[in-house]
């Protein structure tokens, strides 16, 4: 069995080594997941629902063609590929040095072409090391990120993510637009529309013949490097919190994500591919006198490849240019699309996308380069280039993939199916929207967050694609130029009528000034005239079906008609005229009647004779907040998910109008003062007898809570075998003191139980039972049904560990 099992493996060897040499002078077979990745082709282009002159338009660009053949057509603008300066810091130079050895192998669908394919054995390893060394050198301290009131910032911050809540924001945030789902991960189901039902039963002719076949299409996801061999965890963080800084072209965009958030998605990622705590920490090189010369020969490399034309270094690197864009012969048998391998650099393209380049560029209308100023073009080509298809749709192109829509989901129980948790279409937006309004919203101001119900963010993009996008979208879709003057030349005293209309029908859908009647979960109006362009509000408000496809907006002027005869005579043309008005003197003028009249009761939780217990989502704790109250103005909340004591504050509690009313709400804040965070994340921990236990540690459970005789809560949870009770109360001094202690089950086996008293970026010791840390919060306690009152503690430069006894009760006080 074993001979006749050699023979057949010797069989395989002579037949691929056939195979081989009968290769060997042939053009090189590119893997499929081998070739550049370029989102516009791989959704769009492949499928024919772009043109070919589009296609290879958006190549050369990706490409960045035009970065070592100049051209002056803003068209061809090239990619360019991520800032360096600081790549000695950022990046581990084994990767680099993998990289730089078989990029497309490294990092499957890498853009970068080998630059290096031209030399022979010896001269490429010369030149790689000599590479690495040079990049290694380019160092810089990564930014100092600061703390907010609202953001606590610990110390070291990339190494506390949490990969659970990573992995929530992963899927939440907009990561998922561009990038391959988890299958495992859990989404809120929503009911199935009527067209992906559709899509379900047809077949793929059916699909085809009736136009459906890009809707049921897979949209293909941006593929990831392997980023644990790649970057280390502060360097990927301080990339994903702001990718601008290393990537100026804005393919990645910035999703505003606070630093935190930023650590919680690196660790998710990291856990992804299993990386543990001490992996991919960057080579840092340290180049010495006798490095020097290497760093140099790697300088001299970098600018005779050429690579200074798409690598920002921080330094001014001399630019090498190869021929000219326009002093091309694009038909040539050695084009680089045609034969890689007598070029000197190897994109490794497929087949179509030779072909796509090939039929493109020699398409007389790619040569001329006055298509570079229509505006339709220019705005296909940045929603090609930054992928605003992955998530909006224009003219029928793009939008969330059928299989991607459950990962767009709304925080709040808002009942307003796709339109309130999909981003909306862009069809004609630049006729809607004013130009100013439209540039904030592509630089990601915080002011133009206009649906908070939904978790997706609208991800902000570098300021010099901005202004050209705006102009084109302007242009293109005819934004009218006329003032509210001049569409409402009578608007002004009909302020006060107009906030009448808006009580027929417009407060029991939208938000006016930030104030809405209960369960109220539409846009607000209240800044509407900021936006809209004043002819689009007229004639939406006319025909809103015929300027909003699938609005669930009704119509309140069917055929012209005011469905309000009462109010200025039923002039459909005045009553829009009064409700500009209304809506443009909103500040001065006041919300509606009804929604003041729900505003003047009163929901503010007073525990003026006993605590009082409120469920809710609280910024800062999360959704699974148990806020608690007590008579003597001193107050905390409870993160009944983690669990912790997450917060504590003074004087006024909590508004429960928005919990007890509303389907929807943002996370409340406390109404009080002196808010102070007390734990981020889980306070017990078992340990080994020296040192705490690894990731075999079992998770907490939270039990839930029951009353005792004054109303104060105690939580109970489970620690492996151990059962824990946790009660903490406000004392007339000002302080929150809180007793822990273990529920008496009879077990001998929970192990050495820990519970941490504070953790913050420095901590002093006041005496031998007090602490007190730079948060400004002070920690004092004492164990009490105990022979000994002396307390075991672990400390560490930024945390402090108490040792939890059998019948013994710990008890600690917070004061700030």
């Amino acid at each position: 069995m074993n001979h006749l099992a050699g023979r057949r493996w010797r069989c395989v060897f002579m037949v691929l080594a056939l195979c081989c040499a009968s290769i060997s002078n042939a053009e090189e077979i590119v893997p499929a997941d081998m070739h550049p990745f370029v989102i516009g082709v791989e959704r769009l282009g492949r499928f024919g629902e772009i043109d070919p002159v589009s296609n290879s338009r958006l190549l050369v660009t990706e490409l960045s063609c035009t970065a070592c053949h100049r051209s002056d057509r803003t068209d061809l603008s090239p990619k360019g590929g991520p800032k360096l300066s600081a790549a000695g810091s950022r990046l581990s130079m084994s990767w680099v040095k993998e990289f730089l050895q078989s990029p497309h192998q490294t990092k499957p669908g890498t853009t970068m072409p080998d630059v290096l394919a031209a030399l022979n054995e010896p001269e490429r390893e010369e030149a790689i090391k000599a590479l690495v060394a040079f990049i290694g050198s380019l160092q810089e301290p990564f930014p100092l990120l600061k703390a907010g009131g609202a953001n606590p910032l610990e110390d070291e911050f990339w190494n506390k993510g949490d990969a659970v809540r990573g992995g929530k924001l992963y899927h939440e945030v907009g990561c998922v637009a561009c990038h391959e789902t988890d299958p495992e991960h859990q989404v809120n189901s929503a009911p199935i529309s009527a067209v992906d039902r559709l899509l379900d039963e047809l077949d793929p002719e059916e699909l085809e013949d009736m136009g459906l076949a890009a809707a049921a299409r897979k949209v293909p996801s941006v593929p990831h490097a392997e980023l644990a061999k790649k970057y280390s965890r502060q360097s990927l963080t301080h990339f994903l919190h702001d990718p601008e800084h290393v990537r100026p072209s804005g393919r990645m965009p910035s999703l505003k994500l606070t630093p935190n958030e930023a650590a919680d998605i690196a660790e998710y990622l990291f856990e992804k591919e299993g990386a543990d705590g001490d992996s991919a920490q960057p080579e840092i090189v340290s180049p010495g006198p006798s490095h020097e010369p290497l760093v140099a020969r790697g300088k001299q490399w970098f600018v005779q490849l050429e690579c200074a034309n798409c690598h920002d270094t921080g330094s001014a690197e001399e630019s090498k240019f190869a021929t000219d864009w326009d002093q091309l012969s694009f038909d040539s048998a050695e084009a680089c699309w045609k034969s890689e391998r007598q070029s000197s650099v190897r994109f490794h393209l497929d087949d179509f996308q030779k072909a796509t380049l090939a039929k493109g560029i020699l398409n007389a209308s790619f040569a001329n380069d006055e298509t570079a100023n229509d505006p339709q073009q220019l705005i296909q080509q940045s929603f090609l280039e930054l992928n605003c298809y992955a998530c909006h749709e224009r003219d029928e192109l793009g939008g969330v993939g059928r299989y991607r829509k459950a990962h767009f989901e709304s925080t709040g129980l808002a009942d307003l199916g796709d339109e309130g948790r999909l981003p909306p279409a862009l069809t004609g937006v630049g006729a809607k929207l004013h130009s100013a309004w439209m540039r904030k919203v592509l630089e990601g101001h915080p002011s133009t967050r206009l649906r908070p119900h939904m978790t997706i963010r609208m991800p902000r993009f570098p300021k010099s694609r901005v202004d050209p996008l705006v102009k084109a979208l302007e242009t293109a879709d005819q934004g009218s130029p006329l003032s509210d003057a001049d569409v409402f030349p009578d608007h002004l005293p009909l302020a006060e009528t107009g906030m009448r209309l808006t009580q027929v029908g417009c407060i029991q859908c939208h938000v006016f000034d930030g104030q809405a009647l209960a369960g109220v979960v539409g846009i607000d109006l209240g800044s509407v005239t900021n936006r809209i362009r004043p002819s689009w509000f007229r004639e939406f408000l006319l025909d809103p079906g015929g300027r909003k496809r699938g609005t669930r907006m009704p119509s309140f002027f069917p055929d012209g008609k005011s469905q309000s005869p009462d109010v200025l005579d039923g002039d459909a043309e005045k009553q829009i005229a009064a409700l500009w008005s209304y809506l443009k003197h909103s500040d001065r003028v006041g919300v509606p009647p009804k929604i003041a009249e729900a505003l003047a009761a009163n929901y503010e939780l007073k525990p003026n004779e006993k605590p009082l217990l409120l469920r809710t989502f609280m910024q800062g704790v999360g959704t699974h907040a148990i806020a608690v109250g007590f008579p003597e103005g001193v107050h905390f909340a409870f993160d009944a998910e983690t669990p912790r004591l997450a917060l504590a504050w003074k004087e006024d509690f909590v508004d429960a109008r928005s919990t007890w009313f509303e389907r929807f709400s943002p996370p409340i804040d406390p109404l009080g003062k002196d808010s102070i965070a007390i734990a981020s994340e889980m306070e017990f921990r078992l340990s080994h007898e020296r040192e705490p236990m690894d990731s075999e540690t079992p998770p907490l459970q939270f039990l839930g809570f029951r009353f005792d005789a004054k109303r104060v809560p105690t939580f109970r949870y489970r620690l492996g075998d151990a059962v824990i009770l946790d009660r903490c109360e406000a004392t007339r001094e000002g302080a929150l003191r809180r007793t822990i202690e273990l529920e008496e089950n009879g077990s001998e086996n929970m192990g050495r139980l820990q519970f941490r008293a504070l953790k913050d970026t420095s901590i002093q010791a006041v005496d031998s039972q007090t602490i007190q840390g730079s948060s400004g919060l002070k920690v004092s306690w004492s164990m009490y049904r105990s022979e000994s009152q002396r307390v075991t503690r672990v400390e560490s430069n930024d945390e402090v560990w108490l040792d939890l006894n059998p019948n013994q009760t710990l008890e600690v006080v917070y004061q700030w």
